[in-house]
């Protein structure tokens, strides 16, 4: 997996393209910052309306109306900065294979698409907002106007598609003028999957312009098989590089399009997009990854650490103990898989190599313990699975509770298990130095309380969703404030990531509902449903094939990727086999996350070699086994014991 890359490659001296790109990010910068620092200012208000709530005052009138209108502008405030920053996700699964040359021209292909996909939606948008502008439609308690919030929506979605359009551009002429003597060559079946691609575009293309009406009587006489060929060509431009919004967003379209008609789409996308974007509910998202970016910002990955091995570092094989509780801790408060190993590798790895650890033991244990940022809530990818089916954050919260401290404990386990039969992996350990563990336990003790207020907040039903992460965001601003942490730096890297996680996952989501939509009025579930019904094969079966399909995705593709991949086609699978939609949610998580640390491919793998240069790829999978083999243990237990993920949700 890649976002957009930035080239650096010298064009004419005409034409800089980096420097064209700077100037980009210049000028968007300050409209996205105007609106993450909107995003924090409605946090903020929300707390004080929980806080007055909490006191017996009443609160603040029409909060969620305030909360939607804010925050759907704010969000779309960081859409043209991440633009300029080339933050749209593609999945970059046979890169390797491709020349230089083609690639750029691959590039290109997929910048025009994601212009198209952009000028589609602010087009529509606009048409959206204009219809509300003139009913004079105003939301329920406050009265305020509806159309004012949509247009300044669409007003940021052109100004993102003139920034695609730029970028597109700067693109086709790094193509123009790539040569051919630069090192790579393409494989041969790159090429193959490249012609079958554009003849088959170009084949449905020129049948649409032919006669339209008649292909879409060929698709609705034969959905199945349809969209069958429609998923093929989703997943051969995937392959291709071209930017996963685009892929989903153009194919959910033109599909809907075949079924329904081009003005049923085109409302389907607009209806689709506002209607996700006004939802208060959706607040949470930015608002957890803003207290996933303070709380780097505040150091409280040291704390927690320092914390975890003020308590286990006298056991043998104690840093790598103490990593594992460090991550789970860490990962409490940024929800984040990657940022986890990032940090803990930064801070455990110099560590343990200096007091003795084996390499294999120190990388496969903060690469597994990375994992566990993502399925300790609050998780940014569990929020993502909540919004994409309408299941209940705080329960799904909640319901993650206890597969992560399954997951915490089975990894110390694995690690104790790993020290005991080689005892040359971790040194003799150390005994404990006085008073250590009640000063770390001071130090750490706001992340204990922020924790425990925004979940133990949820569990009690004190908070909604979004007054939870509001609470995380402002609590981990006040701790970085506090500890004078917010220069001017920090400051800016806060925004610059918010910036781009929240507008690369709300392009996402953007592309992913129009296909959701797409793919349900094709009642390709209800067909796929019937026929693994026909199979007779018990629901187990179904579900240990699905997991392997998902092991293998996770080890290539980040969760953020594989949900809004999948979601659409497997959750109607998932309900009509009786399953439940909480629980299936933490599986798929828990199933992704495995697969980043699954050799070869697994994401985390590729993070700590590159934090350790001089550990060879072999000794990154050797270390992570004994931790794979524990999380397929793990997702045994918690797919025969569903109880395990659904009790604790059924006590709130």
């Amino acid at each position: 997996m890649e976002t957009s890359p930035t080239n650096s490659h010298a064009g004419s001296p005409l034409i800089r393209p980096e420097a064209v790109e700077a100037v980009l990010r210049k000028i968007t910068q300050p409209v996205a910052f105007a609106g993450v620092i909107g995003m924090l200012i409605v946090a903020g208000v929300t707390v004080v309306a929980v806080l007055l709530r909490w006191a017996g005052l009443g609160g603040i009138v029409a909060m969620n109306e305030v909360v939607a209108m804010l925050f759907s502008v704010a969000v779309a405030a960081t859409l043209p900065a991440a633009t300029a920053q080339s933050v749209h996700l593609r999945i970059d699964l046979i890169g390797v294979f491709i020349g230089p040359r083609l690639r750029r021209w691959l590039d290109a292909a997929g910048s025009v698409l994601l212009l198209l996909f952009l000028l589609l939606l602010a087009q529509q948008v606009q048409g959206h907002a204009m219809r509300l502008f003139t009913e004079g439609r105003t939301t329920p308690i406050l009265g305020w106007p509806v159309g004012p919030f949509l247009l300044t929506i669409a007003v940021l979605v052109w100004a993102t598609a003139v920034v695609q359009a730029t970028l597109a551009a700067l693109d086709l002429y790094r193509a123009i003028q790539s040569t051919e003597d630069e090192t790579g060559r393409t494989h041969p079946i790159v090429w193959a999957l490249l012609a079958v691609t554009v003849v088959t575009i170009l084949g449905l293309v020129g049948t649409g312009l032919a006669n339209f009406d008649q292909l879409s009587d060929i698709v609705t006489t034969a959905p199945a098989v349809s969209v069958g060929i429609g998923m093929i060509l989703l997943w051969l431009l995937l392959l291709l590089l071209v930017p996963v919004s685009a892929v989903m967003g153009l194919m959910g379209l033109v599909g809907t399009a075949l079924f329904l008609g081009w003005k049923p789409a085109f409302s389907v996308l607009s209806s689709e997009t506002v209607g996700f974007l006004t939802n208060p509910q959706v607040a949470a998202l930015p608002l957890f990854l803003l207290m996933g970016a303070f709380a780097m910002v505040a150091g409280l990955s040291d704390d927690v650490y320092r914390l975890a091995r003020s308590v286990l570092g006298n056991l043998r094989g104690g840093l790598a103990l103490a990593t594992v509780g460090g991550c789970a801790g860490f990962g409490a408060v940024t929800g984040s898989s990657l940022a986890t190993v990032a940090a803990f590798g930064r801070i455990s790895l110099p560590q343990m190599r200096a007091a003795g650890y084996s390499s294999t033991l120190s990388v496969g244990t903060v690469a597994a313990g990375g994992t566990l940022g993502a399925l300790i809530p609050p998780s940014a990818p569990i929020v993502l699975f909540a919004l994409l089916t309408e299941a209940s954050i705080g329960q799904l919260f909640v319901a993650a509770v206890v597969p992560g401290l399954l997951a915490m404990s089975l990894y110390l386990v694995t690690i104790t298990l790993v020290v005991r039969l080689n005892p040359d992996a971790a040194p003799a350990p150390q005994p404990r130095v006085p008073g250590e563990r009640r000063a770390a336990l001071a130090k750490a003790g706001p992340v204990t309380v922020l924790f425990g207020a925004v979940i133990g907040g949820l569990y009690a039903g004190i908070f909604t969703a979004t007054e939870s992460a509001a609470v995380g965001a402002i609590g981990a601003f006040l701790m970085a404030l506090l500890r004078g942490k917010l220069n001017r730096r920090e400051i800016l890297s806060v925004m610059g990531e918010t910036t781009a996680i929240t507008a690369m996952i709300y392009m996402l989501i953007f592309g992913a509902l129009t296909f959701s939509f797409f793919v349900g009025i094709s009642q390709l579930p209800d067909t796929l449903i019937a026929f693994v019904g026909g199979l007779d094969l018990p629901p187990l079966i179904i579900i240990a094939l699905l997991l392997v399909v998902y092991l293998l995705l996770g080890s290539v593709m980040d969760s953020f990727a594989v949900m809004i991949i999948t979601v659409p086609l497997v959750t109607p699978l998932i309900l009509g086999m009786g399953y439940d939609l909480v629980w299936w949610g933490i599986i798929m998580l828990v199933v992704v996350e495995t697969g980043m640390i699954t050799p070869p491919f697994g994401m985390n793998l590729f993070v700590i070699r590159s934090l350790q240069p001089d550990v060879s790829l072999m000794t990154v999978f050797r270390g992570a086994l004994p931790f794979v083999l524990s999380d397929f243990l793990r997702l045994a237990l918690l797919v025969l014991f569903p109880a395990l993920v659904l009790w604790l949700p059924t006590t709130m």
